[in-house]
């Protein structure tokens, strides 16, 4: 028997696939959705929520496309650099995702992901992952506060 919280994110879901599908650079919205379970959920959980020592996207994910070299660490985190995907792939599963679990916090002028922008980026990892993202979240926090 299904529990009230599986039924909740299976409807949560749900709505959200039904939303993603006119994305732009979606073109699976179903892929897309099972990469994000099989690449990502095991870390930031099923909406993105984060678990234990893993950062929490959902509804913040989409302030990195704010700052500069945000968009760039998105696809270099090691979790997106190194998933077992095409780097088709991973530009429609960042393209699902962003607005699937943070809408809010994009600039409403994204540009989808390409899959040459991905291939380019993945290329070349990112260094020093926490420090990077640590200067990411202070640009993230100044810019916030310039508003």
């Amino acid at each position: 028997m299904a529990s009230r919280a599986g039924v909740a994110l299976f409807g949560m879901l749900l709505a959200a696939g039904a939303a993603a599908a006119e994305l732009p650079g979606v073109s699976n919205e179903a892929r897309a959705r099972t990469d994000y379970m099989l690449n990502c959920q095991g870390c930031h959980g099923a909406l993105g929520h984060g678990l234990a020592d893993v950062p929490r996207m959902q509804g913040f994910v989409g302030h990195f496309l704010k700052v500069p070299g945000g968009r760039e660490f998105l696809v270099q985190v090691p979790g997106s650099a190194n998933a077992a995907i095409s780097d088709a792939r991973l530009a429609e599963l960042l393209n699902w995702m962003l607005p699937t679990i943070s809408a809010g916090e994009m600039p409403a002028d994204f540009e989808p992901y390409s899959e040459a922008e991905v291939t380019r980026l993945r290329a070349t990892p990112a260094e020093d992952v926490v420090e990077r993202r640590a200067r990411l979240l202070r640009s993230i926090g100044e810019k916030a506060r310039v508003k």
